[in-house]
Parts: C-alpha cells; structure tokens; sequence
C-alpha cells in the first residue's frame, strides 16, 4: 500500500510516493555499472533488498580487490559475497541477463569541466545488452539534460529496445538519506523506476522529468561543498 502527496520541499513540483520499502519478491538481476564506494554502496542496497547483483567495472585491479573482499565496506563486502548473490567482473557478457541496469561511474574534472567519457563507455557497455522494458537509471553526477541527451543517445547508438531511463541522484541530503529522489524521461519510466527502487528505500520522491532530478542533484552537491 502506498500514498501520495504533494511535496512542499526543493522538489516543487515532484510527487511523494511514501511507503515502506516493497518486498522483492521478484527480486531482479541487476547491473550496477562502476564499483568505485559510490557503486559498492549501490550493490550492497540492492543485495539487501533481495536482488542479484552483477556489479560491473573496466578496472581489473578494482575487480581483483573486491574479489578478494577489500573494498571501503570492509566485512560487508565479504557478507555480499557470501549470500551468493553479488558477483564483481570485468567481463561485459554478465550484463547479457540483467534487466536493470545502475550507472554510478565517476565523473572527474579535466581542466575544470566534467569528463563523461566514463559515463559514455558505461553506455555503451550496457547499450549492446538492453532488451525492451529493461530500466536503465544513471546516478552519476551529471549536469541537467545529460540523462535525456548524450547519455539516452549513447544508448541508442547501440540498441533500438523500447528500455526505460531515468535519473536519480547517488544522495539527497534533504531526504535524510532514507528516501530517492528519481525522474525519468517519460511517464512510464518513472514509473518504473519508482516501482524498482521502491524495493530497496522508505520514499521514492518522483520528480516531473529527469532534468529535475539532476538539478537537485547539482544543488545538493553545492550544498554539500558549501558546508
């Protein structure tokens, strides 16, 4: 059971979805694209939660570490690993069976503007994989517009699926944490990803577009540095 309200926070124009979280009882193969501590936290949520996690990444000595259960989780990584449900490669043909696919790859600064190329390649990693009604949500932190234009087209270059997209941000500072802030490029993909993320959090806050949501991604990483 679920409600909504109207919001009355940052997010104007978004839509409160408040419930406890949804069991996973038909829990999904996910792929968490990047294992940097952004990713692993990602993982360790969606194990939690019920699912199979694929946690990809291009970085073979990031994939030996977390193999080897050294990672910034400490023993939680190990406990993924033994409920034999988080399993960490490099190899892009463990995505084949995913039908939900989480972009947390890092987006650094080259000479003072954002590189997407990780972003990009995550995109095209994931493009040759997608089937129709897969969901694919980045979570990196990306300027508005970026969900609806390069990264959407990156995706197309390589598959013609009916996929959904959305975007959530990685943390929102005025949720506490306990809820997600999530808007996809049309109605029935942010549908689908509140219904997804539902499995894993307290709230799902749906904004009106993707846009929304990045903007108040951007806003609480300001936020966060202006502390």
């Amino acid at each position: 059971m679920f409600f909504l309200v109207g919001s009355r926070s940052a997010t104007a124009r978004s839509t409160v979805i408040a419930t406890t979280p949804q069991p996973a009882g038909h829990a999904c193969r996910i792929a968490v694209v990047g294992q940097d501590r952004a990713g692993l936290l990602l993982a360790r949520t969606a194990v939690t939660a019920g699912h199979t996690v694929v946690g990809f990444d291009a970085d073979p000595e990031l994939i030996a570490r977390l193999r080897a259960g050294r990672s910034p989780l400490g023993d939680d990584l190990v406990a993924m690993h033994e409920t034999g449900r988080y399993h960490v490669t490099g190899d892009p043909d463990w995505l084949a069976e995913c039908t939900v696919y989480l972009v947390t790859s890092p987006v650094p600064l080259r000479r003072g503007q954002p590189d997407l190329t990780p972003v990009l390649a995550a995109a095209d990693t994931i493009g040759g994989h997608l089937r129709s009604q897969d969901l694919v949500v980045l979570e990196s932190w990306v300027a508005p517009g970026t969900t609806r234009g390069v990264f959407q087209d990156a995706l197309a270059a390589r598959s013609s699926a009916r996929y959904l997209l959305a975007f959530s941000p990685q943390r929102d500072r005025q949720l506490n944490g306990r809820a997600k802030l999530i808007g996809g490029v049309d109605r029935r993909s942010t549908l689908a990803a509140s219904a997804f993320y539902r499995t894993m959090h307290d709230v799902v806050v749906a904004c009106t577009t993707a846009e929304e949501a990045e903007a108040a991604n951007l806003q609480a990483a300001a936020e966060r540095h202006s502390a």
